[in-house]
């Protein structure tokens, strides 16, 4: 859902005055990079209505298109002899001097507008060395249609049938949905990539990964991948949840969000002929991704602390599903083990926000990096981390909870006393673990899912 334009657009007002001399000083400054370079120019501003033409939403679709304007020209191979920007309130303007034939440039431009969401709202010009424009039906477009209907954009602005409101909420509307759409894009490319981390790191004791299948007879890394690449659309679903519905109640957005939890098992089991690879971490990637989601609509920054409190706001009925569970009554292996133990297992490590992630897991797998481990091998340190401290179902239904806690205990030793792992030490004790693991039917796969969150996070922090 989209903020309310009044908050949204801020910012000086720009008369009409103003705006008459932004456009002599636009066609001098054409005219001057002519002059210099005898060649044609691109001109690029946005078609912003109203008088605020600067306010943060247009100026990142100002620097999306001209990165978008560059990246096509480097494609393209177009020497581009000058760059000039202009940063006014009167709408900021980019200027390209480009070694280029005319009829290219704008057709390759015009292309470029029309696959965009928001291309309506740039305004780019190709201007020829003696000064003329050309126009887009020269190359067969279509001319501009109106922001609100399919009449030509012209005559609407002429007859002003639509109010300026209209305009402005439509034009924000178009900027706002196309950077949402971009941002949960990018989320569901960092989840898919971060489940492609884990599944690869080796060895993982008793898990799948590029050395064996681990203590599993029913699957292998293929298995993993083709799981992840059929959750990738729904972990951009997930995030969009969060934004869409960034002023729903908590309660309503986690319904939502497992309705699509419920779509995305069905994707999975589908591409693994009913294995179960990643149910656990569909649950925990759906939390995430909404999170996420909904910090960006609400305009929260991203710090551990902020993803804590929404994690938790987002599952807080989550273990609801445990009320008057007893050892009697107990449908699920989690539940006995919630009424025996009072593990809470995966809802347990959602309802704390996933603290496990983000207070013990990252630090080891940043620090493991700075000091000069692999992605691989950090990865596998921060595992072991992970299987020492989490409750990790998994592990008790292929074994006992008694047995469990030895695990722990022993992992819990051994990295204490090995403070300075190297590759070589850290993949000869992982090895011996899976061996034995895998000799006696042991998979911690609740903590596996954990390290490909941890992964997911670390992923999204280097890009902020």
């Amino acid at each position: 859902m989209i903020p309310d334009i009044d908050t949204l657009i801020t910012g000086p007002q720009a008369a009409l005055p103003d705006m008459l001399a932004a456009r002599e000083r636009r066609q001098a400054l054409q005219q001057e990079l002519i002059g210099t370079f005898s060649c044609p120019v691109i001109s690029f501003t946005l078609n912003i209505p109203g008088p605020v033409k600067v306010f943060p939403l247009a100026e990142m679709t100002f620097e999306e298109g001209t990165a978008l304007i560059d990246s096509q020209l480097r494609a393209f191979k177009i020497p581009v002899l000058m760059r000039r920007s202009i940063r006014a309130h009167t709408g900021n303007e980019q200027f390209w001097a480009a070694d280029a034939d005319v009829l290219v440039l704008k057709e390759i431009l015009c292309l470029l507008e029309e696959s965009l969401s928001f291309g309506r709202l740039f305004d780019i010009d190709v201007i020829r060395p003696d000064g003329s424009k050309i126009s887009r039906t020269d190359l067969g477009f279509g001319g501009r249609k109106c922001l609100l209907c399919s009449q030509d954009a012209f005559v609407c602005s002429r007859s002003r049938a639509h109010t300026l409101r209209e305009l402005l909420e439509k034009s924000c509307s178009l900027m706002w949905e196309y950077f949402a759409c971009k941002k949960a894009r990018r989320l569901a490319s960092l989840s898919m990539q971060a489940l492609l981390y884990e599944v690869s790191a080796t060895p993982k004791p008793g898990l799948v990964d590029r050395s064996n299948t681990g203590s599993h007879r029913d699957m292998d890394i293929f298995t993993f991948e083709a799981s992840a690449v059929s959750l990738n659309h729904y972990f951009e679903k997930f995030a969009l949840c969060g934004m869409e519905n960034s002023h729903e109640p908590f309660s309503r957005i986690f319904s939502r969000l497992r309705s699509l939890g419920i779509q995305a098992e069905e994707a999975m089991f589908a591409a693994t002929n009913g294995v179960n690879t990643h149910k656990g971490l569909i649950f925990a990637l759906a939390v995430m991704n909404c999170s996420l989601g909904y910090m960006y609509a609400n305009g929260i920054s991203f710090a551990h602390s902020e993803l804590l409190k929404v994690n938790r706001l987002l599952v807080a009925d989550v273990l609801e599903d445990f009320k008057g569970v007893t050892v009697n009554n107990a449908r699920t292996h989690g539940e006995r083990l919630y009424a025996k133990y009072g593990i809470k297992g995966a809802r347990g490590e959602a309802l704390s926000g996933y603290q496990t992630v983000l207070s013990l897991a990252l630090p080891i797998l940043d620090g493991a990096i700075a000091r000069g481990l692999s992605i691989n091998d950090a990865g596998i340190l921060t595992l072991l981390h992970i299987i020492a401290e989490s409750e990790d179902t998994n592990i008790v239904s292929r074994s006992s909870y008694e047995e469990m806690k030895q695990l722990q205990s022993f992992l819990k030793k051994a990295l204490s006393e090995e403070t300075e792992w190297t590759s070589e030490k850290l993949t000869a004790f992982a090895a011996a673990l899976d061996r034995e693991w895998i000799r006696r039917n042991i998979s911690p796969g609740g903590s596996a899912d954990l390290l490909a969150l941890t992964y997911f996070v670390w992923l999204y922090e280097r890009e902020l």
